[in-house]
């Protein structure tokens, strides 16, 4: 796993994190995940995410992985638009987590590196 992080004086503004695919379908030696990107709100859109997502994703690269996948929720529209800008595409794996009494809906990008 490794964890990227933007900052700004001093101040973390967001990160990424990046490890071998999860999924039992994958093969971990060559498919790498996003598990997981946050930018605080007030930084969005500035590029920051842009920049957390090419350092990750190249350090995929560099680290012998071929693609790499990621899950979003099916609703998030914003997400999903901002992925397939950077060339993500649904690849159609899908899972639900349930966490109490909410049921999320997962769907599955891959791109290649």
């Amino acid at each position: 796993m490794r964890v990227f992080v933007a900052e700004i004086d001093n101040n973390i503004i967001g990160f990424c994190i990046v490890n071998p695919c999860r999924d039992e379908d994958m093969d971990k030696k060559k498919v790498g995940e996003l598990g997981a990107i946050y930018i605080d709100a007030q930084n969005m859109n500035k590029g920051v995410g842009s920049a957390l997502l090419k350092d990750s994703l190249d350090f995929l690269k560099k680290s012998g992985f071929n693609s790499a996948t990621l899950w979003v929720l099916d609703t998030n529209e914003k997400a999903r638009k901002w992925y397939e800008s950077k060339g993500w595409i649904v690849e159609g794996g899908t899972k639900v987590d349930n966490r109490g009494d909410v049921r999320l809906n997962e769907v599955r990008y891959i791109t290649q590196l």
